[in-house]
């Protein structure tokens, strides 16, 4: 005797159980049985049109399946999700930020600020002496000059690729907070070209 494919679903489409049996079982009240399988557990069954229904992919992961509008449906309070999304431009905002010092050891990094400000009393004064810089030129084997100038041009490019990261973030955060309703805040992101990337 052949197994019978069934499926057991409530008054909202729901399947509360499937399987394969030499006979098929009896229904609770209010519950449906149902010749055949699920194709998949993302399957819903229309009793009234007798089809089974693709509830498709949640739009995001804070998205859960409203039964009875049979669509994804976001929890969230609108705090909840501004939250989140200063989260999201945060975490970007740090990326792009660890990508600009990627490669440089910390002890190396210390030595910026430093470097930075030589650089730029440098650039302000020529005459102004740049006793560290002129110490790294040495051990480089390069002219204190050529120090100079390429620290120079290294500051200047980390100063506007951090003003960018540091306006951008602070912009898309006051973005979020201005919007008014869950699609408007999820519509800011950071913008996909940046100078950074």
């Amino acid at each position: 005797m052949a197994l019978v494919p069934f499926s057991i679903v409530d008054g909202l489409g729901r399947v509360l159980m499937h399987g394969e049996g030499l006979e098929v079982p009896v229904p609770l009240d209010g519950c449906h049985v149902v010749e055949g399988l699920p194709p998949s557990d993302r399957h819903w069954r229309d009793v009234g049109a007798d089809v089974w229904v693709d509830m498709g992919e949640a739009p995001s992961p804070a998205c859960v399946f409203d039964w009875p509008s049979h669509s994804w449906v976001d929890p969230r309070t609108l705090d909840d999700i501004r939250s989140a999304q200063v989260a999201a431009i945060n975490a970007e905002a740090r990326r792009q930020a660890s990508a600009l010092t990627t490669g440089y050891p910390d002890f190396e990094r210390q030595t910026w600020p430093t470097q930075e400000r030589e650089a730029l009393a440098w650039q302000a004064d020529a005459s102004t002496p740049t006793p560290y810089l002129d110490g790294i030129a040495t051990a480089r084997g390069i002219a204190p000059e050529d120090m100079r100038a390429r620290t120079l041009q290294a500051v200047l490019a980390f100063r506007g690729a951090s003003q960018y990261l540091v306006g951008t973030r602070q912009a898309l955060r006051d973005a979020i907070y201005a919007a008014t309703t869950p699609a408007a805040v999820l519509a800011v992101v950071w913008p996909p070209e940046s100078p950074t990337t």
